[in-house]
């Protein structure tokens, strides 16, 4: 009997209803507290970092909430400045939420470098071709008595160049080629370059292969 009365109190039914309201109430905050903490639903926009230094990439990132991240060094292009992003993910526009890391490409601060193969000994139009095949560019063309048309020197500003150097791509190089019209002496030839007082030099027609 006491146990019905009891069920049937105010007291009981005014703890059930205080109960409710407390796991309500509860429910309502964790809700709240998970929305806020994960942000749901909120997005916001990646700017739009192409052609800015890393300093000024990183700076407008961060005022976004966001993290700058480099992986990659690209093939330095000339229209942009020097250690500028050329590339990124997220891409510009995309939605994503604060914290976000943005990775990014960015510009080198010089043309990559090759290494000059050997062209003494190539003709004028072989050594051209082999020279814009590495996106080098071929400048002033001199021309020095020698009995064949070939390239006897490759100059870079005012050093001469030799097969393994490494140079930039882009580069402007000048050429000394044979004239054609000293006469080949089967025993004896003066080296291209060396005084005209020195004593000749034997030579074989290996030296003048294509090299």
């Amino acid at each position: 009997m006491k146990l019905f009365k009891f069920i049937f109190s105010k007291t009981f039914w005014k703890n059930i209803v205080l109960m409710l309201v407390l796991a309500v109430l509860i429910v309502i905050g964790v809700y709240f507290y998970l929305n806020a903490y994960t942000r749901h639903g909120k997005k916001i926009s990646v700017p739009d970092l192409y052609g800015l230094k890393v300093d000024k990439a990183k700076a407008l990132l961060e005022q976004n909430r966001m993290e700058l991240v480099i992986v990659d060094t690209l093939n330095y292009d000339p229209d942009l400045p020097k250690f500028a992003v050329r590339e990124q993910n997220p891409k510009a526009g995309s939605g994503v939420k604060t914290g976000r890391k943005i990775y990014v490409k960015l510009n080198s601060g010089r043309y990559r470098s090759v290494s000059l193969p050997r062209l003494r000994g190539l003709t004028l139009r072989q050594a051209k071709s082999t020279l814009m095949a590495m996106d080098i560019k071929v400048g002033k063309v001199t021309e020095r008595p020698y009995f064949a048309e070939v390239v006897l020197e490759v100059i870079k500003g005012k050093d001469t160049l030799h097969s393994g150097d490494k140079i930039p791509v882009k580069s402007v190089v000048n050429l000394i080629v044979g004239s054609g019209e000293q006469d080949f002496e089967a025993d004896t030839l003066k080296h291209p370059g060396e005084d005209n007082e020195k004593a000749p030099v034997k030579v074989s027609p290996e030296d003048f292969l294509p090299f």
